[in-house]
């Protein structure tokens, strides 16, 4: 381990994943390695938290800045004015520790600035901790973009807030074991037929790091559960349709065969990583709309048509931003018209794969009202073969039946239901005359 302090590391890791464009729910484990098992949870906090209240904290650091400044220097305000204002780091430390490390990393000029700004901050702590008078998108630290599409589906200011504002809180580490895990390690969700809350992080849990059990947070679970409920002899054909990165695929596969289940993945690296979870699966590389006939080449164990078919389709990940809170930062409203071309076609390659009376399950981690209710709307308009197959609350526990919409659609959403966004629609082709 470097001889650096926890702040050092974890501003280190904050400048590097933004220079490199990488995610911090990817990278954490390896900042966890290299700090004492102690620092660890000040350090998942502190990185997540300071990462979430981005917009919060510029909009603090602007009140008391004169100039522009550099990224890394902004980069380190963002983390003293976190401790301050969320974590409640007495006023004294903050300033020393940022103050000296600021001196060690970026200079003495620039750490005076460093102490010029936080001590004002922390002297007007109380003042900036209260979002009277604040907008809603500085109050929750989303873009003006977000915010307005999550109004577009919730009625009520205080129930936006709400939503909102769960987006900022720490996500449970949540976990799928089909062997009964460790309850000192993990708790047993009753509401989840073998979904797990763990106690202690993910590589420290020898069926997590086996690959026995995987992370997978309950919105996926669920909905790999209400596809299973449509096939309840497990007699049918099925095809994940983006299979990447392939957690609903390797928890569809506990209960199908290889004869059974396929799978289709853009990338090649994405596609071994499935295989190498699930050996003996059939996993084609390439793009969902070119792959027809090598679904169907001689030797192929599962070929077209199919009667089950999962697209859980590339979106804007709304609904899983507590849990990747870089994204809502990377993510532009300018990225839904691609997205939206893509979900459209992914669709239209799902029906040409589909038999008579089939079903698919489309599905987004994002509450999106265009990812979601219009994209399924446009389907049904521009495809009259096809109609909603309603699902039914039987098959998910009361705890979410509130998830149902009266369309016959899931919409899970954070703050209600403290699991990601996710949205499944099951359009069945309709019988034939």
């Amino acid at each position: 381990m470097k001889n650096n302090s926890p702040r050092q590391l974890i501003w280190e890791f904050l400048v590097d994943t933004e220079r490199s464009q990488g995610y911090i729910n990817l990278g954490i484990e390896k900042l966890h390695q290299n700090l004492p098992e102690k620092e660890r949870s000040f350090a998942t906090e502190l990185v997540f938290g300071s990462v979430r209240q981005r917009l919060r904290l510029d909009w603090t650091l602007e009140r008391y800045l004169s100039r522009e400044i550099d990224s890394e220097l902004r980069e380190l305000l963002r983390l003293g004015a976190y401790e301050s204002l969320f974590m409640r780091t007495p006023a004294h430390a903050v300033v020393f520790e940022y103050v000296e490390l600021a001196k060690k990393v970026l200079g003495s000029a620039r750490s005076t600035m460093v102490n010029a700004v936080l001590r004002k901050i922390v002297a007007n702590q109380e003042v900036l901790r209260d979002p009277n008078g604040l907008s809603l998108e500085v109050e929750t630290s989303h873009p003006e973009w977000i915010v307005n599409s999550f109004a577009q589906i919730i009625q009520g200011e205080e129930e936006l807030r709400a939503e909102l504002h769960s987006h900022n809180e720490a996500a449970a580490v949540q976990a799928v074991s089909f062997t009964n895990l460790d309850p000192d390690e993990a708790q047993k969700d009753v509401r989840m037929p073998f979904g797990y809350s763990l106690k202690k992080p993910p590589h420290e849990i020898k069926e997590i790091r086996t690959g026995s059990g995987f992370i997978q947070d309950f919105g996926s679970q669920i909905i790999a559960e209400i596809l299973l409920a449509t096939d309840p002899e497990r007699k049918y054909q099925w095809l994940d349709l983006c299979a990447g990165p392939g957690g609903k695929f390797t928890y569809l596969a506990h209960f199908l065969s290889k004869n059974q289940l396929a799978g289709i993945e853009l990338h090649e690296h994405r596609s071994k990583l499935i295989r190498d979870r699930n050996p003996g699966y059939q996993i084609t590389t390439g793009d969902a709309g070119n792959v027809k006939e090598r679904l169907g080449e001689e030797g192929a164990e599962v070929s077209a048509p199919f009667q089950r078919i999962l697209i859980d389709a590339p979106c804007t990940g709304l609904g899983a931003l507590r849990r990747r809170p870089d994204a809502r930062w990377r993510k532009r409203e300018s990225d839904l018209k691609s997205l939206l071309d893509l979900q459209r076609n992914l669709l239209l390659s799902g029906a040409g794969l589909l038999d008579d009376e089939g079903i698919i399950g489309y599905a987004t981690c994002s509450p999106h009202i265009l990812e979601t209710k219009v994209q399924v709307a446009d389907f049904l308009r521009k495809n009259s073969d096809f109609q909603i197959h309603r699902i039914n609350p039987a098959w998910i526990d009361s705890d979410y039946h509130s998830a149902i919409t009266d369309q016959g659609f899931l919409q899970l959403m954070t703050g209600e239901h403290s699991t990601d966004g996710m949205f499944l629609a099951l359009l069945e082709r309709k019988k034939k005359e």
